[in-house]
């Protein structure tokens, strides 16, 4: 399984699987290029966000989240002896949903946040996941540190918007992903009532619209065949709490799931 993983991994990105329990300290060099002054700041956001969640708020909040999580895992099923790479796993609220319902061959998660992946590590070792096959990878979207065609599913979660290229963040999801694989991504999306101001790292000021959306896809090489719209099951969360993202709300957005194929 590790030639496999050596295969499929690469550009010398941040491994987390073999590290000490900690990879906040003495992190390896990465070859991936420095973010933008955007990019910066929305990792320093979830950086200070998640170095201060406990695994059990994050449990929590894969619960609260899978009323969204459910239906857009929904749209790959089955997950059974496939390689699957979460894209924006963060602390794994989509990722541990997805191997709570059907565990995949090969799970990968890939974040720009060590203080989000180390919490997904430390879930990752409970007893019901530590038999599973999970590898975490710190690295950029805009460049994924994995082989081509080597992807079966691609997941994403409330990422995409977050994404100063987005175009070359969904070429990228169109270079890892097999032929016929299955890529399913959810995120908010503009009405024409919302407002072009607001914070970046809430997924306002960076978001598209669902007609944006499906040009990026259209230009990266996907065809999208399938859509769910989560508007009120995401404005019940953020009503309720459980969900702390009341930008949501303010600025009156859409939250959808797609799923699309590679071409």
């Amino acid at each position: 399984m590790r030639d496999i993983k050596n295969k499929l991994i690469t550009n010398g990105c941040d491994s987390l699987h073999d590290r000490e329990a900690n990879p906040l300290e003495k992190k390896p060099s990465c070859s991936c290029s420095e973010p933008s002054s955007l990019k910066a700041s929305t990792r320093k956001k979830y950086d200070d966000q998640w170095g201060d969640q406990s695994e059990k708020a994050a449990s929590d909040r894969r619960k609260s989240l899978s009323m969204v999580a459910d239906p857009l895992l929904c749209m790959v099923h089955p997950l059974s002896n496939k390689v699957v790479a979460d894209l924006g796993i963060g602390t794994g609220s989509l990722a541990f949903r997805a191997l709570e319902l059907c565990p995949p061959k090969m799970l990968i998660g890939i974040d720009f946040s060590s203080a989000g992946l180390c919490v997904s590590r430390s879930i990752s070792r409970h007893t019901r996941f530590r038999d599973m096959d999970v590898e975490l990878v710190r690295a950029d979207l805009e460049r994924i540190p994995l082989a081509s065609r080597s992807v079966d599913v691609v997941l994403s979660q409330a990422t995409i918007n977050l994404l100063p290229d987005k175009a070359t963040a969904m070429k990228e999801i169109a270079r890892i992903a097999k032929t016929g694989a299955r890529i399913a991504i959810s995120d908010a999306f503009k009405t024409t009532a919302c407002s072009d101001q607001g914070s970046w790292e809430q997924c306002v000021a960076g978001a598209v619209t669902v007609s944006e959306f499906s040009t990026l896809a259209l230009d990266a090489g996907l065809i999208i065949s399938g859509q769910v719209d989560l508007t009120q099951q995401a404005r019940m969360l953020v009503s309720a709490k459980r969900w702390d993202w009341p930008e949501f709300l303010e600025n009156n957005m859409d939250y959808r799931g797609f799923l699309m194929l590679r071409a």
